[in-house]
């Protein structure tokens, strides 16, 4: 296999981003695009960004050599208006612009004072390429320009093949997926990105939506004629018994749920909510009206450390009824997991809680009717189908804390039931949500003010250990260094018994503060945490800013959520400042971002697109759920039939 670069410094970081191939780096969408295409000067607006061709009249001068490189010249244009050029901190124009010679800027103009404040300087006119540039996100040691030759390289050396049959292909005008790859990362101008990414969004959506409408057929099929129908006045004698009363919200949701279980078919409901809304009380309702009609239930969790945690609070919600609960994951000992998997195949456990663990070949449920897979869209389609084959035909309860509009939800996931709890169990949490540099006097009066409340703080990066002053252990140095034996650590490399003693002191206040990645994003939950850090907010999407902001507040007190950003454009965190309703913020999550911003970032409770966005693809989103029913309803099509063979084998496989 062809080397990527001869540059180990190159290999060794795009790996870092899980770019190892040349079909890795064809795939590594631009995030955005530099358009430096010249400007009409009699156009032009007031502080807009231009892109100008000039001939330099007056030398350039360093007017500030101290901390701030200050650079003046003029320059003409082919109009014969006379422009100040003025730079910072860009030493090379020194020698690389002399009088006479034509310089293309582009900068942002003041027409007030025909004053041009240089962005980038090139000491020549740019061709047609050029004008038009894709910029990828990158790691900081790998340069846009040196991708940008291995990308040309790459579209040499690969080359792909569309899956979309030819009749859908002509019928919706598409390119070719190597034309439409050879146009995103090489554009003329915007209507190649356009054509491009149009290509490239079909095809994924095709495979998904025919994958998803597979599914649900095979499921709208099934029939569980052995399910033990459920007195659900006895499910109400429940729910009036718990300690606490239920939202209008959630009795709704108890309500749906609970009718879905007592039908021949099966359930298959997304239950949707705002972080803190309640929805994991509502699912352990519905876990004990399995109970009701004598059938085993699975509570499935993405991570051991959430899975404990709904253990824990499982064993408190039933301590007077009676129900066997226990806790299946990878860590227990070989003695434990063998007793614990033979009393599961006897019947004897009512509700079992886990992560993947619950998939093992060797883990038997004679009676399992109900699975509750918690944060589902960490979970593939076919990870889900997985565990619902281990029983025998179970009804199928998914919980998503990144709400989205019920229409929008309908689109994407089609004809599945859904049930939303909008209002909340009590106020609500009062998290004021500001944005500030790294200057440490920025940052360490808040958290000083916050430990000495007796409250935990949070320090969140999006890195372990890569990038240079923000990954989590330069981080937890730092701060350890400062808080000496007051400070802890969290991330995904960590034993399970590192995680537990992390998570531990952190709860108790041994180490009140706590550095970790997004790990901590889903349902840990520390109530007298105060205060969140977190650094490179930009690194995440607005969505999962939400839901690391429920972490903080939850003892119905104030709490500050800081967001540490150097960057000069905050506007999208700005806008998630002002707002703290999750299902506007997935909305406005989903409509601000770019096309290549979606490459290598999972859109949180939403499928795992990658170039589709589904606010602004609604109308092609419903055209491609339109050929993908066309495609099942024909099977026999010849120009259908191959395709759907490729879907059903990764059906059956995984």
């Amino acid at each position: 296999m062809a080397k990527i670069s001869n540059s180990s410094r190159i290999i060794n970081a795009l790996a870092k981003y899980d770019i190892h191939t040349f079909r890795d780096v064809i795939f590594h969408l631009p995030r955005r695009y530099l358009d430096m295409s010249y400007t009409d000067e009699f156009k032009m607006n007031t502080n807009e960004k231009v892109t100008l061709k000039l001939k330099v009249t007056s030398a350039p001068v360093l007017i500030k050599p101290q901390k701030v490189a200050i650079i003046r010249f003029t320059a003409v244009s082919e109009l014969g208006a006379n422009y100040k050029i003025v730079a910072y901190n860009q030493r090379y124009i020194l020698n690389a612009v002399k009088v006479g010679n034509i310089i293309t800027v582009y900068g942002t103009i003041n027409l007030r004072f025909l004053e041009l404040t240089v962005i980038k300087l090139f000491p020549r006119v740019l061709s047609t390429e050029e004008q038009f540039s894709p910029l990828y996100s990158l790691p900081s040691e790998v340069g846009n320009h040196e991708f940008i030759k291995i990308v040309q390289k790459a579209l040499k050396m690969e080359s792909v093949t569309s899956r979309v049959p030819r009749p859908l292909a002509d019928k919706n005008g598409l390119i070719s997926l190597n034309d439409a790859l050879k146009r995103v990362h090489k554009p003329r101008d915007l209507n190649d990105v356009f054509d491009g990414l149009r290509a490239l969004k079909y095809e994924e959506g095709l495979d998904y939506f025919i994958k998803l409408l597979l599914i649900k057929r095979a499921n709208s099929e099934l029939i569980n004629s052995k399910k033990t129908i459920v007195d659900l006045k006895a499910a109400n004698e429940f729910v009036k018994r718990l300690p606490f009363k239920l939202t209008k919200d959630q009795l709704t949701a108890v309500r749906e749920i609970g009718y879905d279980m007592n039908k021949e078919t099966l359930m298959y409901r997304l239950l949707q909510g705002d972080v803190g809304s309640g929805k994991t009380v509502v699912s352990f309702v519905a876990l004990y009206i399995n109970y009701l009609r004598g059938a085993q239930g699975v509570l499935l969790a993405p991570t051991e450390s959430l899975a404990k945690q709904h253990y824990e609070t499982l064993l408190t919600f039933f301590k007077d009824f009676g129900l066997r609960i226990e806790l299946l994951i990878g860590a227990l000992a070989p003695s434990v997991k063998t007793k614990l998997k033979e009393d599961i195949q006897q019947g004897e456990v009512d509700i079992i809680v886990g992560t993947h663990a619950l998939f093992s070949e060797d883990v038997l449920y004679p009676k399992l009717e109900l699975v509750v897979i918690d944060e589902q869209h960490k979970f593939g389609v076919n990870q889900r189908n997985m565990l619902l084959n281990k029983g025998e035909k179970a009804d199928l309860l998914l919980l998503s804390a990144t709400p989205i509009p019920r229409t929008l939800a309908n689109v994407i996931y089609g004809d599945m039931d859904i049930s939303t709890i909008e209002s909340f169990p009590h106020t609500g949490r009062q998290v004021n949500t500001i944005i500030t540099s790294s200057a440490p006097k920025n940052v360490i009066p808040l958290i000083e003010k916050t430990l000495a409340e007796g409250r935990q703080v949070y320090i969140i990066a999006p890195k372990i250990s890569f990038g240079d002053k923000t990954n989590v252990l330069t981080l937890y140095e730092r701060f350890s260094a400062r808080y000496p034996h007051l400070v802890g650590v969290l991330h995904g490399q960590l034993t399970s018994e590192e995680k537990d003693a992390a998570l531990l002191n952190f709860k108790s206040g041994v180490t009140p503060i706590l550095v970790s990645t997004t790990v901590v994003e889903v349902g840990i939950d520390v109530k007298s945490a105060g205060l969140m850090i977190i650094y490179e907010p930009h690194s995440f999407g607005l969505s999962s800013l939400h839901q690391l902001r429920g972490r903080i507040g939850r003892d119905g007190k104030s709490a500050t959520l800081c967001l540490v950003s150097d960057e000069e454009d905050n506007y999208k965190l700005e806008e998630f400042a002002r707002e703290d309703n999750g299902f506007k913020i997935a909305e406005l999550d989903l409509t601000l971002r770019g096309p290549g911003e979606l490459t290598g970032e999972k859109q949180s409770g939403m499928p795992g697109f990658m170039y589709i966005n589904v606010i602004k693809d609604l109308k092609l989103i419903t055209k491609i759920k339109e050929d993908a029913l066309e495609v099942i309803n024909n099977p026999t099509n010849p120009h259908y039939f191959p395709l759907l063979k490729l879907i059903n084998e990764s059906l059956t496989k995984e």
